[in-house]
């Protein structure tokens, strides 16, 4: 077991998907807790950095442009010259692999797969395998918890850590009171749309959801970058009225979620904010198995089809032709999201009687 006793600085891989770099949170609090003195960095794609922002157990954010040229040249100079004494990549593909081994830190952490094991000092298992020779599902943060294990280090918890800026609170707060938002009503988020088509419920069913939910809260749906003409389409199907989220980056889609009763959508990053914001969730999932993307207590709630032998597949667009094609969502009936929807309602009423506080 490598022993980070005096080191200085520490660097931590995460520069893909935002929802990924949340749930490495955890991650990151046990460093803190265990290296109060450490500098902790991590190192992620322009555009995330918002994620950390206000997070205590975060020193410093390095962020580049992955599309140019110029950005990555000054960002291995950084690597070469940032005398790190441990590197933790919890990507571990060739790219992240050739950042690890330019740091020449002494400790360098990543997965053990072929044409990567060389730039890593400690090599791990991507996943554990149990006594049948397949694969241990667990909870997403518990992968990026594994490095921190092998370092010595107890975790401190699964708990998702996300910091919304004053300036982004102040910002939603002026969208609610240029929308006329009835702050006694409790807000009801949308994100009807997904990263992947696989896992991509039906726009006539989010519409039928919402418009059952209406009169119980004022329904907001969310959209992000090249997403907002989708929600729209979804948003018009409804018969009740709503109202339309502005432009956010994260830290003006956490302000706003922080405002909500509940959050109902795919499978998707702006999920995981929710989940860390307390927020209560309905999720449905097909493609991808919610013992790892579904928090593994608290307000949430999963909605999937039972018994098709498809489901879980972990495809980005369903492979399967005809009657087959997207079983996974479009035998999710609107009936089961709309009862969870309003067990949770129910909760949140009993805990915050103003749920857009």
């Amino acid at each position: 077991m490598p022993a980070l006793d005096g080191s200085r600085r520490i660097l931590v891989i995460r520069h893909r998907a935002g929802g990924d770099l949340i749930l490495a949170t955890p991650a990151l609090r046990a460093l803190r807790s265990a290296l109060p003195a450490t500098r902790i960095e991590i190192l992620t794609a322009r555009g995330l950095s918002e994620i950390l922002e206000g997070n205590p157990d975060v020193d410093r954010v390095l962020d580049f442009d992955p599309r140019s040229l110029a950005s990555q040249a000054a960002l291995y100079a950084r690597l070469v010259l940032g005398g790190y004494d441990a590197v933790l990549d919890l990507i571990s593909n060739p790219w992240s692999a050739a950042m690890s081994a330019l740091t020449r830190a002494r400790i360098r952490l990543g997965y053990d797969l072929a044409g990567r094991r060389w730039a890593y000092t400690l090599a791990l298992p991507r996943e554990p395998i149990g006594p049948d020779g397949r694969p241990i599902l667990r909870y997403a943060s518990e992968a990026a918890l594994d490095f921190v294990r092998a370092l010595g280090i107890a975790p401190r918890g699964v708990g998702l850590t996300f910091h919304v800026c004053d300036a982004a609170v102040e910002a939603v707060d002026r969208w609610m009171s240029a929308s006329g938002v009835d702050r006694e009503k409790p807000l009801i988020a949308c994100l009807p749309a997904g990263s992947w088509p696989a896992k991509t419920w039906l726009p006539d069913r989010f519409a039928a959801v919402m418009d059952a939910l209406a009169p119980e809260g004022t329904v907001v749906w969310m959209w992000g970058p090249g997403e907002r003409a989708g929600v729209e389409a979804c948003r018009a199907r409804m018969r009740a009225p709503s109202l339309l989220a502005p432009p956010t980056g994260w830290q003006e889609l956490g302000a706003l979620l922080a405002r909500c009763a509940l959050w109902i959508g795919n499978d998707s990053g702006p999920k995981h904010v929710a989940v860390a914001l307390g927020v209560p969730t309905v999720t449905m999932f097909g493609p991808t198995n919610p013992t790892t993307w579904q928090p593994p207590d608290g307000p949430h709630t999963v909605i999937e089809v039972e018994g098709l032998d498809c489901l879980h597949c972990n495809a980005n667009t369903c492979p399967l032709p005809g009657e087959r094609h997207m079983r996974c969502m479009r035998d999710l009936p609107a009936e089961r999201v709309i009862s969870a929807a309003r067990t949770l309602l129910r909760g949140a009423a009993r805990e915050a009687p103003c749920a857009s506080r």
